[in-house]
């Protein structure tokens, strides 16, 4: 993993810095499921009571995150399907020039937007699923089993789930929309 060059724990999310020996740049929440008062920390702490946002809207809402120019998401992947769907959209919803990435577990999800094209190199072999969050007009993907050229994605139109990477590039790019490339982890 990369170094970061600034690190915010977004509530219980400092649950894992903790296991790891690390500490946040930052912790912000509503601090419902942790409480920094019983922690020996050095971080800048915001407490943010509004339940009208999530903790990840929170994180995302700071300066720092506004001004990264990428964002990568550890945790926002796994526990509970509707807390994941809502991190997916909320990062959509992100300046379409941050480069933005889930790592989870057994996956890693990059944003493609028109902004931000996804280029990558060295996943020969590897399944890509690409998932749309809203209607993608003029998807173009090189490099794999299927390829789309100015393809049309989103709900009630194509989809693309399993495809292979087969090229030592791999290249999706689109016209208008946001949607996710799922590369499954070797």
């Amino acid at each position: 993993m990369r170094t970061a060059d600034f690190s915010i724990a977004a509530d219980a999310g400092m649950n894992a810095f903790a296991e790891a020996g690390l500490e946040p740049d930052l912790l912000i929440g509503d601090m419902d499921s942790f409480n920094p008062d019983e922690a020996d920390l050095v971080c800048e702490i915001q407490r943010i009571t509004d339940q009208g946002t999530t903790d990840f809207e929170k994180a995302l809402g700071c300066p720092e995150a506004r001004q990264a120019d990428e964002i990568v998401v550890l945790g926002g992947t796994g526990g509970r399907s509707d807390h994941f769907l809502n991190n997916l959209l909320l990062a959509a919803g992100l300046p379409q020039s941050q480069n933005v990435l889930f790592e989870g577990e057994c996956e890693i999800l990059y944003r493609v937007t028109t902004e931000r094209p996804l280029a990558l190199e060295g996943l020969a072999g590897q399944s890509i699923s690409f998932t749309p969050v809203v209607v993608c007009e003029g998807v173009t993907v090189t490099g794999v089993r299927w390829p789309l050229t100015e393809a049309s994605m989103g709900p009630g139109r194509q989809l693309s789930q399993s495809n292979v990477v087969e090229a030592e590039d791999l290249r999706v790019s689109l016209a208008t929309g946001i949607l996710y490339a799922v590369v499954q982890k070797r």
